[in-house]
């Protein structure tokens, strides 16, 4: 069951009470997750507590999906709502000690007081810029270009590279699909949002 895709093992979940083909999802996303909480809470315990946290959500919720191929986008989505509560709960805990007579204690750690999204964005895109280095020198320069500035026309891009507006327009193309495909593949589920408002154009 190894090779099923995750449409069939929700499928084979639901309709024929299959808990097998959960537990396959289960440890197939296991690790993904792992990752994905511990890059943000830095404690493998509390990672360890939201990954079981998620998937008994996931488990409970799942004929709730509407649709069984965006199984990971949807479990993903969960793990951003939950790593979101954990940090307003830091949060919450860090008011009530300066309440408490412990003014100290609510300056600890100031970062967690920041928006959780700031967060998750901030780490997003140093992945990013990470997958961007893999790409050929052309592509990179453009890519890098376009993801610092995101309000740089093509055009200006194309006269500070020296480089044709249709060679501007092929690399980052080019780029883009290729840094979607390592996200992808690399971290399932969790850049879908990413290039959402490019999909469908060559462009960005």
């Amino acid at each position: 069951m190894d090779e099923f895709r995750d449409d069939e093992l929700v499928h084979q979940n639901l309709d024929v009470a299959d808990d097998g083909a959960f537990e396959i999802l289960y440890h197939r996303y296991e690790g993904p997750l792992l990752s994905f909480f511990y890059r943000r809470v830095g404690n493998w315990e509390t990672a360890q507590d939201l990954v079981q946290e998620t998937l008994i959500k996931v488990h409970q919720n799942l004929r709730t999906l509407r649709n069984p191929q965006s199984f990971s986008s949807w479990l993903f989505s969960i793990a951003h709502q939950l790593i979101a509560a954990h940090f307003r709960d830091e949060q919450r805990k860090l008011e009530i000690g300066s309440l408490e007579g412990n003014p100290e204690a609510y300056l600890v750690d100031l970062e967690h007081r920041s928006p959780i999204y700031r967060i998750i964005a901030k780490e997003q895109m140093e992945i990013v810029y990470a997958l961007a280095q893999r790409l050929p020198i052309s592509e990179q320069e453009v890519f890098e270009m376009k993801l610092a500035n995101p309000k740089m026309m093509l055009e200006e891009i194309a006269e500070t590279l020296r480089i044709s507006l249709s060679a501007t327009k092929v690399r980052l193309y080019r780029a883009k699909k290729k840094v979607v495909a390592w996200m992808k593949a690399e971290y399932p589920g969790e850049f879908d949002h990413i290039f959402r408002k490019q999909e469908g154009t060559k462009t960005g």
